[in-house]
């Protein structure tokens, strides 16, 4: 058999496998640009800015704070509830079995009438329930002013939980500027120590000249870390605020318009708003509300009382079954406990009342002490853009000036670090003056950026 006879098998085995390599070189490159896909889709939502309000609603959604305050609202509800069950109707049922050694009978006339069985067996069913009661339904009342209380207290801790989260979020936005600067002084520090050794090669510069310009680059490496240091502390902390890790980047939040309204609107609004002063008023009207449920307790209390009776003695009656209807009315004519628990709850009264005063006179302070700093705070962020302004224009002109030869290395330094401690300078005032405007905002009662913009 010649070789010519193979030719054919040997072709078709050939295309065969060209056929199959074909094959499976598209379906590795199709499992090839799977992951890549699939990656680039995973990695897509992480790109996307985490803006203030969705942290805020994270802190919401997996702080403990909120559940914190949800569980003392149900806890005070289900006091309330306690109450209220004071005028729900009892119902009461019983029975009793008894074993007796000789049988009681009594003959009347022709009849045998069995006083006591041997085997003994009653039953009783009670209702009793409450028609009026003046004290019970006041206490409902102030029990529904300790619910309200509760219920503002816990919206003023979560209002605050996302204050604290706003704070420590433009905290992180202003140690990554700050971090940006120093990579940026870092980054001319390395180009002016290149060209420094250059010059001193050349014999164009001192070699105490490129000595210090290498404790500038030291000085900006330093700087560099520590700034990156408050970045990741600054993130850990809003991490444990949110409750989630914080792996997208953040984008600044809007700025507050500008406040035109007066101090007496102000005022004004805080003492509508202000979520903890609502608390100590309601506090304040439950105590109230006590104090005249206790003097209540000379109006009679009316009431109703229902028993049926089962039994296999029926006796003398004949009747092996038996009920009544009572209707009750009771008065307590003297207490003198009463008298005293009114005055302990008049003077808890006092107490919440006078709390209240306290904390409204505060309010006006916190807003007076943060509508100047908020001055203060613009004032000095505008100083801090016109440093920044004029650093680099200095920084560009000696720039400019040290590539022609015509500054120093030393020169180039200087008007690097100015630039550096201006930029970290405007990052700084940047992050007071957002304290500032929250501050006022705190004070209001309001939320971070208006809850209407987020909620």
């Amino acid at each position: 058999m010649t070789s010519s006879q193979f030719a054919p098998r040997e072709a078709r085995d050939y295309h065969a496998a060209m056929r199959v390599a074909a094959v499976l070189g598209a379906l590795l490159a199709a499992a090839a640009c799977l992951p890549a896909g699939s990656s680039a889709r995973a990695a897509e939502p992480e790109s996307v800015p985490l803006r203030l309000d969705e942290a805020i609603e994270l802190a919401l959604r997996y702080n403990e704070t909120p559940r914190i305050g949800a569980a003392r609202v149900e806890r005070v509800r289900a006091l309330r509830d306690v109450v209220v069950a004071e005028l729900w109707p009892a119902l009461n049922a019983g029975a009793t079995a008894t074993r007796r050694a000789n049988e009681v009978t009594r003959q009347v006339g022709d009849e045998t009438i069995t006083i006591q069985a041997r085997n003994a067996y009653s039953g009783v069913a009670t209702l009793d329930s409450v028609l009026f009661d003046a004290q019970t339904l006041t206490r409902i009342k102030a029990a529904d002013q300790d619910v309200v209380a509760q219920q503002e207290s816990s919206l003023d801790a979560d209002r605050l939980l996302a204050f604290d989260v706003a704070d420590v979020y433009f905290a992180v936005l202003s140690a990554q500027k700050l971090a940006e600067a120093a990579t940026r002084r870092l980054e001319v520090a390395q180009a002016t120590v290149d060209d420094a050794r250059a010059r001193f090669e050349a014999g164009l510069a001192s070699r105490n000249e490129v000595t210090r310009i290498e404790l500038e680059q030291a000085t900006a490496q330093l700087a560099l870390t520590q700034a990156e240091s408050t970045v990741v502390k600054a993130t850990l902390r809003l991490e444990y605020l949110l409750g989630v890790p914080v792996d997208r980047p953040l984008v600044e939040p809007p700025a507050a318009p500008p406040e035109t309204r007066t101090m007496e609107e102000l005022d004004r609004l805080a003492a509508e708003t202000r979520p903890d002063l609502k608390a100590w008023q309601a506090l304040a009207e439950g105590s109230r509300l006590r104090a005249r449920a206790e003097r209540q307790g000379f109006i009679p209390d009316l009431g109703f009382l229902g028993t049926a009776r089962l039994t296999n003695e029926s006796g003398l009656s004949g009747n092996d079954t038996d009920w009544n209807l009572a209707a009750t009315l009771g008065w307590s004519i003297f207490d003198r406990g009463r008298t005293a628990r009114a005055a302990t709850y008049d003077a808890q009264r006092s107490v919440d009342l006078y709390q209240a005063a306290a904390l409204r006179r505060q309010i006006g302070n916190e807003l007076r002490v943060a509508q100047q700093d908020l001055v203060t705070a613009q004032a000095s962020y505008e100083q801090a853009e016109v440093q920044v302004r004029v650093a680099r224009q200095n920084e560009e002109e000696v720039a400019e000036r040290f590539a022609n030869g015509l500054a120093t290395a030393l020169e180039q330094a200087d008007a690097n670090v100015s630039l550096f401690e201006a930029e970290a300078g405007l990052a700084r005032q940047g992050f007071e003056r957002w304290l500032a405007e929250q501050a006022l905002q705190r004070a209001l009662g309001t939320w971070p950026l208006g809850r209407e913009n987020w909620e």
